[in-house]
């Protein structure tokens, strides 16, 4: 794939695989660079995020190596509260990092995670 088609590459496999139309919506959300896969209005959950970096990470052949999931899909503290856990379970409070298709397609093109 040349470089300069790669960010169209990146936003059609997005837009048709994974731009779906939230519930109670009537359109897909309208797609930029800035869209963050992580973060903001629509952010993925961890097991749908996995599925996606998965995916594009073998579909655009980008070295992963260098990759951290959790920084941007952190562990979530799920029902039971920090204040009953023993110390040693006890999960930090993270805000995820935003994972844009801008990062995507620049990572694309170089061929390996430029982003950590």
């Amino acid at each position: 794939m040349v470089n300069s088609g790669m960010e169209e590459a990146v936003f059609e496999w997005y837009d048709n695989t994974y731009n779906c139309k939230p519930l109670f919506s009537k359109v897909k959300p309208e797609l930029s660079l800035e869209t963050s896969l992580s973060t903001g209005k629509y952010p993925w959950a961890r097991e749908t995020g996995d599925e996606i970096m998965n995916d594009y990470f073998k579909r655009f052949n980008v070295d992963d190596s260098k990759f951290d999931f959790i920084a941007y899909w952190p562990y979530e503290k799920g029902f039971l509260p920090n204040f009953l856990r023993p110390r040693s379970q006890k999960v930090p409070d993270i805000e995820p990092k935003p994972l844009t298709l801008r990062m995507l397609v620049e990572s694309a093109k170089s061929g390996y995670w430029l982003f950590y």
